[in-house]
């Protein structure tokens, strides 16, 4: 079974028009609010680092949270709702819970990977910016029973899953280890070398016996 490669916010960046100075200013802030933190990030180095003035970013943006803003918002706005639409029509019918892991497992883990400078902006913002946070739960809002449906039926349609498990349950466990291992990866340990591949098969494994019927 082929795993889905997901879509990517700074392809969607790449694809918005917009002026050079003003992309300059979301690149470098994205890039250093994701190594740096929102705090301790000032517009004086992001406009060092992407070659342009204070004022070119001020021309764009009117605080540094206005910058913050733009970056966050077309995550939430298109790139979560493209990658939903995009992940929901794209899941393989299964015969087996095992083959229906795998791919959730390599899926969302592509997409952590291909978005992780967002990601992680957006997780340190969604626990301490109440506009990100409300953002983020509206999203969720929309789209927790479009999730809960369609992986929990193909898990269920698998014959394997556990009765006992709700599908809020069921996704929890999904999601915690998926982003356990994302957090450890980029920024616990990120010096680590360490074997993916083997890493997201014992991830799965782990999965398959915390919510197999045995």
């Amino acid at each position: 079974m082929q795993d889905k490669i997901s879509a990517s916010y700074r392809d969607w960046l790449a694809d918005q028009k917009m002026p050079k100075g003003k992309r300059a200013a979301m690149l470098s802030a994205l890039e250093l609010f994701s190594k740096q933190g929102y705090d301790g990030t000032s517009t004086m180095a992001i406009a060092n680092h992407a070659g342009i003035s204070q004022a070119t970013i001020f021309k764009y943006f009117k605080t540094k949270a206005d910058l913050l803003e733009a970056i966050l918002k077309p995550m939430i706005n298109n790139v979560l709702p493209e990658y939903r639409e995009a992940f929901l029509a794209g899941i393989p019918a299964t015969k087996t819970l095992r083959e229906a892991v795998h791919f959730l497992v390599r899926d969302r883990y592509q997409f952590l990977l291909k978005n992780q400078e967002v990601i992680m902006i957006f997780l340190t913002q969604v626990m301490t910016n109440a506009d990100t946070r409300t953002m983020f739960q509206q999203f969720m809002r929309e789209t927790a029973p479009m999730f809960i449906n369609t992986i929990y039926g193909t898990l269920k349609n698998s014959g394997s899953l556990r009765d006992d498990l709700s599908p809020a349950a069921v996704l929890r466990t999904l999601a915690g280890q998926l982003i356990s291992y994302f957090i450890q990866r980029q920024v616990l340990m990120p010096e680590i070398k360490a074997d993916e591949n083997a890493d997201l098969q014992l991830i799965e494994d782990q999965i398959v016996r915390a919510i197999s019927q045995g």
